[in-house]
């Protein structure tokens, strides 16, 4: 009988309700439709996918230097010149994106994971796990991105790109909080209500019923963060917080090229642009996505 009453209450209305498979079917058929937004996700996607086939699109080592060939034009042979070094640039770019893109990647998504589990934790029990959990947030909210940073280079190894571990704590609050309140904007809801008079458990009700309406929120939330986070990756690069020497970041590119930036100012030039597209691309498919990911809006 619980069987039975626990799958009828599966479709009972909520924010969204039973089907999700149609639900993401319908979002991806939305999506589609907005070419602006899929044409931003194919400007980030061939950028990423550069950089990851990096060593079948160009044949020059990043690391090797030829005081011989010091700033060169573009040309056959170096697509993009080479760099006050000798380097060829379009190898370090590219090798360059890898390093940088990863980190922003693998930052973001710890952000989200440990971020929604605390989250859903705060937002469906409530009462003191709320409490405790909150208070939490709001102490990593206050510590400084800078200090975290800082305090991990020194703590695991300068230079290695331990400070992505440091930009997923600065940035697990805003997931945290995201998951939390569209959580506490479901818990009273009556399906929630009925599944848990039945007896059905926590976990499978979290799963069955809030993780889908809490999703597309923090899908959102993703796209935005991995902007972000791409941005914090380069700062930190030219600032001299990075990777050490010789691996390219795009953020030690632009850094290396100040001191050329009128003599050969597509040294800075170049990475900038990349940068912007993967930064301008990242926001303009997360407003596509929230357009398609917003119930209200049929087009």
């Amino acid at each position: 009988m619980k069987k039975s009453n626990e799958k009828n209450i599966t479709g009972t209305p909520g924010l969204r309700s039973a089907q999700p498979g149609n639900i993401w079917i319908e979002v991806l058929l939305k999506l589609i439709r907005n070419k602006i937004a899929v044409t931003c996700f194919f400007v980030f996607f061939i950028i990423c996918l550069a950089c990851v086939l990096a060593p079948y699109l160009t044949k020059w080592d990043y690391r090797e230097i030829n005081i011989d060939r010091l700033r060169q034009r573009p040309s056959s042979e170096h697509i993009l010149g080479t760099d006050n070094l000798g380097r060829d640039y379009f190898a370090r770019l590219l090798y360059g994106g890898r390093v940088t893109l990863r980190i922003a990647f693998v930052s973001t998504i710890l952000a989200t994971l440990i971020g929604s589990v605390i989250g859903l934790t705060a937002g469906y029990f409530g009462k003191r796990a709320d409490f405790i959990l909150s208070q939490l947030l709001d102490i990593l909210a206050s510590i400084p991105i800078f200090l975290l940073v800082l305090a991990f280079e020194v703590a695991l190894g300068w230079g290695r790109g331990y400070f992505m571990y440091a930009m997923a704590i600065a940035a697990i609050p805003q997931f945290a909080r995201l998951a939390r309140a569209t959580t506490m904007s479901i818990a009273g809801s009556e399906y929630i209500v009925a599944a848990r008079a039945l007896g059905v458990r926590h976990p499978a009700i979290i799963l069955k019923h809030v993780l889908h309406n809490v999703a597309p929120p923090l899908i959102i939330r993703f796209t935005t963060g991995f902007a972000e986070a791409l941005l914090t990756c380069t700062l930190m690069g030219y600032l001299g917080i990075g990777i050490n020497p010789p691996t390219p970041e795009w953020g030690v590119l632009v850094y290396n090229s100040r001191s050329f930036i009128r003599s050969t100012p597509r040294l800075m030039i170049i990475p900038c642009t990349v940068i912007t597209a993967c930064v301008i691309s990242l926001s303009l498919f997360g407003d596509g996505l929230r357009d398609a990911l917003d119930p209200r809006k049929d087009n």
